[in-house]
């Protein structure tokens, strides 16, 4: 299992939200590449990365950027946010991203994903943001009427290299993570699971790591971070060993 330090991204600056509301943001810091460096410094193999902007407008806002992290750091990097069409998806492939996430384009384009699944073979993941266990799509703008429990038959065998599991109502908060719904995506499903939303302590780390179910590969911390509950180095400790 990987700890994935967040870099969440909006105008080229470093922030987090809470449960998705733009309303509730808070800017970290206008260096997202120095950022990334220091997490790399403390271990980390892999970082997740979001283009809020993207995510809310429908296009990618802060590709260079994330570009940039790339070049800069020698670890891993997914990306997420508004990619929502082929270009997209193969421009970041062409400049070494390692995972793209694919969100509002899974739930509303599954013919679509499993084919660029094909082209593009472990490369290609879905967000999974849930909100009372329904997907939510657009930024978490729009909610849908269908259960993430529908989207795992859809994916199943479809060559996705991850689903990233979010709780909307918990992401950003820092009260814990929502334990029933990870649990309860793991038993469904084999494909790999990185779970993300609300962790706020080492103790959350650990009642992750306690779940031991082969398809659980990750999990992704932003704001604990930012709000120095703890380091990535203590994280990667927990989680990787």
């Amino acid at each position: 299992m990987n700890f994935y330090p967040a870099i969440d991204l909006k105008n080229g600056q470093f922030i987090r939200l809470e449960k998705g509301e733009l309303n509730q943001m808070k800017i970290y810091g206008n260096d997202p590449v120095k950022k990334a460096k220091e997490f790399v410094d403390e271990g980390a193999k892999w970082i997740h990365t979001v283009d809020i902007d993207g995510a809310f407008e429908g296009m990618s806002r802060n590709m260079e950027t994330i570009f940039q992290i790339k070049k800069n750091v020698k670890c891993k990097i997914q990306v997420g946010g508004g990619i929502r069409d082929f270009k997209t998806i193969e421009k970041y492939i062409d400049n070494n991203l390692d995972r793209i996430i694919l969100g509002t384009t899974a739930l509303n384009k599954p013919e679509f994903v499993k084919k660029v699944c094909k082209i593009f073979p472990d490369k290609i993941g879905i967000g999974l943001d849930t909100r009372d266990g329904f997907v939510a799509t657009e930024g978490w703008k729009k909610n849908s009427k269908i259960h993430f429990k529908e989207i795992i038959k859809i994916y199943e065998d479809s060559g996705i290299s991850a689903i990233i599991l979010t709780d909307i109502n918990k992401d950003g908060l820092m009260k814990g993570a929502n334990y029933t719904l990870l649990s309860e995506l793991l038993a469904l499903t084999k494909l790999n699971v990185i779970a993300s939303g609300g962790i706020s302590s080492l103790k959350d780390l650990e009642k992750i790591k306690k779940l031991k179910t082969d398809n659980l590969i990750g999990v992704i911390s932003g704001k604990a971070i930012y709000e120095n509950k703890f380091t990535v180095n203590n994280a990667i400790n927990i989680i990787e060993k």
